[in-house]
């Protein structure tokens, strides 16, 4: 039997949301960004829109990125995979699937990001939201997730434990960017500094509510991500179960 996308994915959304998982993301998400909107607003604190943008995707998108990632856990940990690995192209499909979950994830956290910026912005917070601003945040955003979803993705194919694959990227979106960019702010080495600009793992978390990324760092960007995409895919196709 050839496992059905389509059913996969809408099972899969229906769980996230009945066991509450979206919700509390969401609320993860929109606690910080709130809380910091509240003190601009009546504290009259010299952040702007842009700091809202940034406390929402502090823990927006790590919520966003770990949501996909539970299923395919939780797959594999059960061994209900053994269900679908057993033609090639249900691992294919199996893959397809949990890339569109991570897709309609992070368009949802997009959406509720942009309408938090708009109404945030009504009340009185500073700041100009330019269509370039949003449209960075749109892009950097999707980008975030499916990369860093495959990325957690091929740890759990390559045997990494769950709760290691989750303290690894939590590191990464939350703690890493800010070493990476002390270290920026104490050498002068241009070369040197041109690559960790460049370094996904430091302009995504630093960027993608700030601003637009650069020609290059998108070029980056998406060779990153089918790179990912094609390992995961390799990968899922040799496992045995």
């Amino acid at each position: 039997m050839i496992l059905n996308i389509k059913s996969y994915v809408n099972y899969n959304l229906k769980e996230l949301i009945k066991k509450g998982y979206l919700a509390v993301g969401l609320l993860g998400a929109l606690g910080p960004a709130v809380l910091v909107s509240y003190f601009i607003i009546t504290a009259n604190t010299p952040f702007t829109i842009k700091h809202v943008s940034n406390f929402y995707c502090m823990l927006g998108m790590l919520a966003a990125v770990l949501h996909p990632l539970y299923f395919v856990n939780r797959d594999y940990s059960s061994k209900t995979i053994s269900l679908i690995n057993n033609s090639k192209q249900n691992r294919t499909n199996y893959v397809l699937a949990n890339v569109v979950i991570a897709l309609i994830v992070s368009l949802l956290y997009v959406v509720l990001g942009i309408s938090l910026l708009l109404v945030t912005q009504q009340l009185g917070v500073p700041g100009e939201l330019k269509l370039s601003f949003l449209l960075g945040f749109f892009v950097n955003s999707l980008l975030l997730v499916l990369t860093y979803f495959l990325l957690g993705y091929i740890l759990l194919l390559n045997g990494v434990r769950s709760g290691a694959v989750y303290s690894i990227l939590t590191a990464m979106l939350l703690f890493i960017p800010n070493i990476l960019a002390n270290i920026l702010d104490s050498t002068n080495n241009k070369f040197f500094n041109g690559l960790i600009e460049n370094f996904p793992g430091y302009f995504y978390p630093v960027m993608v509510g700030s601003n637009p990324l650069s020609l290059l760092q998108y070029f980056i960007a998406f060779l990153t991500l089918i790179v990912l995409f094609i390992l995961v895919l390799k990968r899922s196709k040799k496992i045995e179960i």
